[in-house]
């Protein structure tokens, strides 16, 4: 608790020296002066006035697709409006994220993700870095040629991949990686097995921590990281967790954070789930631009911010578009989580920065400043 106390105090004390503290008012400050592991975070941040209306705490989306398609405007297919990522990174900016996970999928979605970083280093409002690796549902990548014309992936052309990006910081996790038991139709599940224990050998291999996918996987992911939990030592976060509470109980017994978005609070046992993570396992993400939360999920209730939205037929560069996810909405998966908790946005949202910040160390690069 004092490690994690010292991890919380960091990240407001970042967010005050840079003029970030805000979606925190004094109320909000104050109680979370209550609670356990806080509270010399709390006092020190309290030094400086806070309001509603002054800056921003800041908040660390560790996983957003930033490569999908409709970042481009188009949808199945269609182009329904101009690029707009400028536009997203900017609202995601004004709504309080300083830091993102930009995710990839297989070989060539790690050397664009790269490639996006990159370009965008210095110019977005956001610090961004990026995960390299192949997602269970495209393990087939490994042992046959991809539909998109390139061939085989192999664990050295990953490594390669990895050792290009590390060495200015843009690559921060290897991901996304695990099994998805609900897409078989995507990837057996023995294709999936050989590729992720094929990734995890990389994983010992570069020490970097875990982007982690587990769908209804009735106890395999949990065995894999169990057997081989010693080899890992950048640990790792189960993103879009889903899972029941024996599942959660027993991955944060493995030393796993657990990302929690809108996909993870369907459902009031879903919330309970959420509700009982460590405070120092527990990261939050939106893995846009999919898994917003939606009117129907039990957590919508506990929404205070929102955002002008319109259809994408009738798109405006300031207004998000309606069904899209985008990074701005993190700032609504910390309200819900918070009160699920039945804690303030403050606490709840400067931990998971400092744990955040802690595993992928974006903060810390100056090449990333």
């Amino acid at each position: 608790r004092t490690m994690h106390a010292l991890k919380t105090l960091d990240a407001l004390l970042v967010a005050v020296t840079q003029g970030r503290v805000s979606h925190a008012s004094t109320t909000d400050v104050h109680a979370s002066a209550q609670r356990p592991g806080v509270v010399a975070a709390v006092a020190s941040a309290s030094r400086v006035r806070m309001s509603s209306q002054a800056g921003h705490l800041p908040l660390f989306d560790i996983g957003a697709n930033l490569l999908d398609h409709m970042y481009e405007g188009v949808y199945n297919g269609k182009v329904a409006h101009e690029a707009d990522l400028e536009n997203v990174l900017r609202r995601a900016a004004d709504a309080g994220v300083t830091d993102m996970l930009v995710t990839a999928g297989n070989l060539r979605e790690s050397r664009q993700a790269i490639e996006l970083v990159r370009r965008l280093r210095g110019a977005s409002p956001v610090r961004l870095s990026c995960t390299v690796g192949v997602h269970p549902t495209r393990c087939l990548e490994f042992e046959q040629a991809p539909s998109d014309g390139n061939s085989v992936t192999t664990i050295a052309d990953l490594l390669e991949v990895i050792e290009d990006g590390v060495r200015d910081n843009t690559v921060r996790a290897l991901g996304e990686l695990g099994l998805d038991y609900d897409r078989l139709h995507f990837c057996p599940k023995d294709v999936q097995m050989r590729g992720f224990l094929a990734q995890l050998d990389l994983a010992e291999k570069t020490g970097l921590p875990l982007f982690l996918h587990n769908r209804n996987t009735g106890g395999d992911f949990i065995d894999v990281i169990r057997e081989h939990r010693q080899r890992l030592r950048g640990g790792g976060v189960v993103h879009s967790f889903d899972g029941g509470m024996d599942e959660m109980k027993a991955l944060v017994d493995l030393g796993m954070h657990i990302g929690i978005n809108g996909c993870s609070m369907r459902t009031e046992e879903n919330l309970q789930v959420a509700a009982s993570v460590p405070l120092d396992k527990l990261m939050i993400e939106t893995d846009a631009p999919w898994c917003q939360i939606k009117r129907t999920h039990a957590g919508h209730k506990f929404i205070r911010t929102t955002f002008p939205e319109v259809k994408k037929e009738k798109w405006q560069a300031d207004a998000c578009v309606k069904a899209r996810n985008e990074p701005c909405h993190l700032v609504q998966v910390l309200e819900v989580l918070a009160a699920a908790r039945g804690e303030d946005t403050v606490s709840v949202g400067a931990s998971t920065y400092a744990n955040s910040d802690a595993m992928f160390a974006t903060l810390r690069a100056a090449s990333n400043e």
